[in-house]
């Protein structure tokens, strides 16, 4: 077992990276992380997800996120740099492993990253991986309003009821501060957020202060990261459509999405899997899991990803 923390140089600013494997000469996956601003690594360490000992992964914060906030050297944060950022990593780690391709991972926002660089640059890549994948975020969030009023409802929850009545969802729907304070108030309590069951919002914030692999300065700067970022990407994500942006993709695509994922919902990640043309391509549908079907039923996703992703 390896664990490593780097930095990457990247035009004068420092990408941090936390590389954890168990075999050198095993598979890359390069995970991209969501929120946006949002590292992931000590959430998917604390979920117990043993996926180092059929592959090596590289978990790297984003430019201005956590291990990787510099406010002062990360410049402008948007897509064509996240996209850069991506590929200079990408080509790190095929040098450091010598590997003529890696996978590339990419979870909620993390996938919206992946869709793109996957798209335009396949021949650094064995294939794309999904999950939480992002199709039309607009359309997403009508249905997760729809998800959150059908779920009060049910519960005969009426003051829910009432405040989730009273907001609209319509194309600046991300501005909207009092659909932010639903998201929060009810997504992750009705079953539809980062997890089916048994997580919490607090709980994921815990778990990036607690994580010896950061700095006292890396913990410090996460919810400086998390806030900067979402002002920088909000609307550009807000308005993504994941069809329209891609379309023939060179190489194979896997998708792995809850059935009860209401922050990027499973029927756009199913439209943007049936819009698109790819070498191969499979979408698998995880029942009774919300968001992060990988760390929900991490037995099932590894059976999935050594014995018919990594195989290939």
């Amino acid at each position: 077992m390896f664990l490593e923390k780097e930095y990457l140089t990247v035009d004068g600013h420092k990408l941090g990276l936390i590389i954890e494997g168990t075999d050198r000469t095993n598979p890359v996956i390069l995970f991209l992380h969501g929120g946006p601003g949002f590292p992931q690594y000590p959430m998917i360490k604390s979920f117990n997800l043993e996926w180092s000992q059929y592959a090596t992964i590289c978990y790297w914060d984003q430019r201005g996120a956590g291990m990787s906030y510099n406010a002062k050297t990360q410049g402008v944060l948007e897509m064509e740099r996240y996209i850069s950022d991506t590929i200079e990593v990408t080509k790190y780690l095929k040098k450091k492993f010598v590997q003529e391709k890696i996978y590339l991972f990419g979870h909620s926002w993390g996938s919206i990253i992946g869709s793109l660089t996957a798209y335009q640059f396949p021949e650094h890549y064995h294939a794309y991986i999904g999950s939480g994948q992002v199709g039309r975020m607009l359309e997403s969030n009508r249905e997760t309003h729809q998800f959150l009023l059908n779920t009060a409802l049910a519960k005969r929850d009426n003051k829910a009821e009432e405040q989730i009545r009273s907001v609209t969802i319509d194309e600046d729907y991300y501005k909207n501060e009092a659909y932010g304070k639903l998201l929060s108030r009810y997504l992750i309590k009705y079953g539809g957020g980062m997890k089916r069951y048994n997580y919490s919002l607090l709980k994921g914030i815990l778990e990036v202060f607690k994580c010896k692999q950061y700095s006292i300065k890396e913990r410090i700067n996460f919810p400086k990261g998390l806030f900067t970022t979402y002002q920088a990407v909000s609307e550009f994500m807000g308005k993504f459509d994941a069809v329209k942006a891609t379309g023939q993709f060179d190489l194979p695509i896997y998708i792995i999405h809850g059935e009860y994922d209401y922050q990027t919902s499973f029927n756009e990640a199913r439209r943007f899997f049936d819009s698109i043309e790819a070498p191969a391509k499979k979408l698998y549908k995880f029942t009774d899991c919300a968001h992060s079907p990988f760390v929900e039923k991490p037995a099932d996703f590894l059976e999935i990803l050594k014995n018919e992703i990594l195989v290939n």
